[in-house]
């Protein structure tokens, strides 16, 4: 059964999976929190390159990752408002992805720096640069056509006929898109970041 275009999986939905949507939420969250530990880790590695910018990373990190359990466990509602706010799911997932964004591009930034500074390999820059920047270029694209759909409202049906049987057009893609990257970046941050040692040798 294909996911409706509005979440990741409908087994999150409490409208087609009301009994057991809460155990892949559980699942989400606990591999949220499992992410926290690489926080304090990028923060350990990119200091030496700019202790601001490594907390500005971090922090991102930290309250994406905050935003994200707290989205598990409002789950997405069809008909009703939560807390008075219309669509409170989405909000908290978007402002977790825009946090996490922050990190990631903050540490993009970090690694051309200490590339540049013969601190980084120029693996590590490329690799994060290629996950971050190509989703969000993807996003962008895909958000400035939905704006335009409502400053041109007679541009919307033809956009939506040449889109809506396109995977691009459905925000399941984006999240999943956006989910292996975070995963990717991750990976990179393990096995292309050099040890503090070899930085701080690399640095004297």
């Amino acid at each position: 059964m294909r996911a409706p275009c509005g979440v990741i999986s409908n087994l999150l939905s409490p409208r087609d999976n009301p009994g057991h949507h809460w155990l892949p939420a559980c699942g989400i969250a606990l591999s949220a929190v499992l992410m926290l530990p690489f926080a304090g880790y990028l923060h350990r590695n990119l200091e030496i390159v700019s202790p601001q910018a490594a907390r500005a990373s971090a922090g991102g990190f930290i309250a994406g990752i905050i935003a994200l359990i707290c989205a598990c466990f409002v789950v997405p509602q069809h008909m009703h408002d939560v807390l008075g706010v219309r669509r409170l799911h989405e909000f908290i997932a978007r402002s977790a992805a825009g946090f996490i964004a922050i990190g990631m591009l903050t540490a993009c930034w970090c690694a051309r720096k200490g590339f540049r500074q013969n601190l980084f390999q120029g693996r590590l820059f490329w690799t994060w640069s290629l996950v971050t920047l190509l989703p969000l270029a993807g996003i962008f694209f895909s958000e400035s056509l939905l704006l335009l759909t409502q400053l041109k409202p007679g541009w919307a049906m033809p956009i939506r006929n040449i889109l809506r049987h396109s995977v691009f057009w459905h925000l399941g893609f984006w999240e999943w898109l956006g989910s292996a990257a975070i995963f990717v970046f991750l990976c990179a941050a393990v096995f292309l970041t050099p040890s503090r040692a070899i930085q701080m040798d690399c640095n004297s």
